[in-house]
């Protein structure tokens, strides 16, 4: 490990720049449907990435101990970049960022639930059980506030409901990678950015062809003409895959247990509550408040009896 803390800290910078990201692609799905902005940024993505491995020497191609360690990879990548992704900014554009914020605390669990079954030296405390509960609470609170003067109930429900589903193949290829990574053991920096390439890989190729099943492609694509939407889909597109996404898979491997870093990554929620309040003018009501501060409670009962 480079120095002591280094993989919190990674965690952390990430979190600051995905809560950027995601007031941008909020402010991009206005525009631009959801369906051209992921296969856009995770493109540009790859392309950053690219160019840092020209740039610092880092090796294309690492031989893994096995073919399944290629694979899981592989899969991590499409349930994540592609799959969860995609359905992630689909539901920003219905029910908006502080609400998306605040679900996707829940993360932390449901990461806990994969690493229970797929991990080794992964238990569940009588603590982190109340935690747990917590956050269920706070994503109850915000289901059923009475806020129809600001969005129709259904589309609230489904927004939340979706956002649930895509952190649940996120997780899933979050947990599967861990074990490839507890397997091979390689710490270095130019390893771990190595692997969020190449996990990035299929996440381009399937975000495109799902972009490709879209009915009226020509006209999804006129919004891109308009510079404004350019620029903050490539900004975005620069944060979120290509910074955020290196932070993150560093403090991953770096922190031993997946759910302390999905924890770490979790202060998000205060961010971009904060963010959407003062870039999109997007109120936090007392109930949001509340659902807010319990999620917040729950990951931090978790991470303390961790």
């Amino acid at each position: 490990m480079p120095f002591l803390f280094f993989g919190e800290i990674c965690g952390l910078i990430a979190a600051v720049l995905w809560s950027s990201t995601v007031i941008l692609l909020r402010l991009s799905s206005t525009q631009i449907t959801p369906f051209l902005i992921n296969p856009i940024k995770n493109s540009i993505g790859l392309i950053l990435f690219l160019i840092l491995f020209s740039f610092f020497e880092i090796p294309f191609w690492y031989q893994l101990n096995d073919f399944s360690d290629y694979l899981k990879i592989i899969i991590s990548g499409s349930l994540g970049m592609a799959l969860g992704d995609t359905i992630f900014i689909y539901a920003l554009s219905k029910i908006g960022a502080n609400r998306v914020a605040i679900v996707d605390s829940f993360s932390p669990f449901i990461i806990y639930f994969y690493s229970i079954l797929m991990l080794n030296n992964q238990t569940l405390s009588y603590m982190q059980f109340l935690g747990f509960i917590i956050a269920i609470f706070a994503i109850l609170i915000l289901t059923y506030e009475q806020d129809y003067d600001d969005i129709n109930f259904k589309v609230k429900r489904n927004g939340i409901l979706l956002v649930l589903f895509a952190m649940s193949c996120t997780g899933f290829g979050v947990v599967l990678l861990k074990s490839v990574l507890n397997e091979i053991n390689d710490y270095s920096i130019k390893f771990n950015l190595w692997v969020t390439v190449f996990r990035l890989v299929p996440g381009v190729i399937i975000s495109w062809v799902i972009f490709m099943f879209q009915k009226d492609k020509s006209q999804l694509l006129i919004p891109l003409k308009a510079r404004k939407n350019l620029k903050i889909l490539i900004f975005a597109s620069v944060l979120g895959p290509f910074l955020a996404l290196g932070f993150w898979i560093l403090g991953y491997a770096y922190i031993d247990k997946p759910s302390i870093a999905s924890i770490i990554s979790q202060m998000s929620v205060v961010f971009i509550a904060i963010l959407s309040a003062i870039f999109l003018k997007e109120r936090i009501t007392k109930i949001k408040l509340l659902s807010i501060i319990c999620a917040f409670i729950g990951v931090t009962i978790t991470a303390l009896f961790n």
